[in-house]
């Protein structure tokens, strides 16, 4: 879910509008805020907030897709554990409410380059096809193909994170990149509407079947794929913001305090 992705953008955002140099990097027309500012998290919450349409739209030059809605083409998922056996492949993943949040608990530490923050959705609607092949408990089965369009609400998140820099360039630039990264999520409830699309009765009854097992048990289920959810997240976070830290060097960035 591209929502978890607010720490590290806002990290990058708020240093490119920042910028000492306009040419290297787009201005927001926001405040900057400076580097060794002892009111720096407060800033950049600040920015954050400026910046949130922005976000919801996309910024091309800063490789930035569209957060609102939020658009996976196809995404593949194996885990296997004592509660869960799962393989699934979504297509058309498309996940909407991604900019209606509240950030709070925000902390970014320049000198150790670490950061953490909590966030919360109020809904996050989702959308997709699916293949899946599952067994949850191991004693309840879903198998087969289909549609599942369903609401996710009082979403939880926390993030916490650690950058490194590049060596400097030929250019002397450096560039900063997320090498680690750790989402812990609570999903209050999920609710919505599978529909089968196999053309396989038995499939059907399965689906069904499924389904009035998680009605009956929605909370242990809710946890058993909440970690599933998380290490997606994880990946899709450093993939798509270190694609963005990549445009602009870490030189350019926060603004220094004037001596």
């Amino acid at each position: 879910m591209k929502s978890f992705t607010v720490l590290p953008l806002t990290f990058l955002l708020v240093s490119s509008s920042g910028t000492r140099s306009p040419k290297k990097a787009p201005s927001y027309n926001i405040t900057s805020c400076k580097k060794d500012s002892k009111d720096l998290n407060q800033c950049i919450a600040n920015t954050l907030e400026a910046l949130r349409p922005k976000m919801a739209e996309g910024i091309p030059k800063l490789k930035i897709p569209p957060l609102e809605p939020f658009l996976v083409p196809e995404v593949t998922l194996n885990k296997t554990s004592d509660a869960l056996d799962l393989q699934t492949t979504m297509k058309q993943l498309k996940i909407t409410g991604t900019t209606n949040v509240k950030v709070s608990k925000l902390n970014v530490d320049l000198t150790d380059l670490v950061g953490s923050v909590s966030l919360a959705f109020a809904d996050l609607n989702v959308t997709t096809l699916y293949v899946i092949d599952a067994l949850f408990m191991k004693m309840v089965p879903m198998i087969g193909q289909g549609q599942f369009n369903g609401t996710l609400s009082n979403v939880r998140v926390d993030l916490a994170g650690k950058a490194e820099l590049s060596p400097k360039n030929d250019l002397g630039h450096s560039y900063l990149k997320i090498i680690q990264l750790k989402i812990k999520g609570f999903i209050g409830d999920a609710r919505g509407h599978v529909v089968d699309t196999s053309g396989n009765p038995e499939n059907v009854n399965i689906t069904n079947a499924a389904i009035a097992f998680y009605e009956d048990y929605r909370r242990e289920v809710l946890n058993i794929l909440t970690p599933v959810i998380e290490e997606f997240c994880e990946s899709v976070v450093l993939n798509v913001v270190n694609q963005a830290l990549s445009t602009v060097p870490f030189e350019d960035m926060f603004a220094e305090d004037s001596k």
